[in-house]
């Protein structure tokens, strides 16, 4: 996978951002969650859909990545404009889900990693998805999460992703 300087840049940025994240407090989330909710109603409805599936303490953790995301995406002048529907973000997901199907059927590891990585390439916020990815992955609470639930998430959250970066 090929690695940019913007790529470089946005990991420090980010940085930053997960520095603001871990330590959000009461006012911090009244005042993100309702300029999502004005801006990106459908991103709001399905981060609140997670407390039906997890525990409180999961769904804290889930919710620090969308703000993560929320974070980087919302400098980007069409995110106010431009809705993210649930149409377009289940075609997202479907390709996501579709391409996870795919590689099961794949025999050899070096397959399985190559299309991985190609799909990766194509995304335009790879500092995003390793800083996401980080916090998927060094979070005891995230962590002891059942297998399962924790892949239905990370599609849903790659698939976030990919419908901002085409918005």
């Amino acid at each position: 996978m090929k690695i940019t300087p913007q790529d470089f840049k946005e990991a420090i940025e980010l940085a930053d951002f997960q520095v603001k994240i871990d330590n959000i407090d009461e006012g911090y989330v009244n005042e993100i969650s309702d300029e999502i909710f004005k801006q990106q109603p459908f991103f709001l409805t399905v981060l609140l859909g997670y407390r039906l599936d997890t525990s409180p303490e999961e769904l804290e953790e889930i919710m620090k990545i969308y703000f993560l995301i929320w974070e980087y995406f919302k400098q980007y002048k069409n995110l106010p404009t431009k809705k993210v529907t649930e149409a377009h973000f289940e075609k997202i997901q479907n390709r996501n889900i579709q391409m996870l199907q795919y590689i099961e059927g794949e025999p050899e590891q070096n397959d399985k990693l190559k299309i991985y990585s190609d799909d990766l390439q194509n995304l335009k916020s790879k500092a995003l998805l390793a800083a996401v990815l980080f916090r998927y992955n060094h979070k005891p609470v995230l962590l002891k999460m059942d297998e399962y639930k924790r892949g239905i998430i990370f599609v849903g959250i790659k698939s976030f992703v990919e419908c901002f970066e085409t918005i």
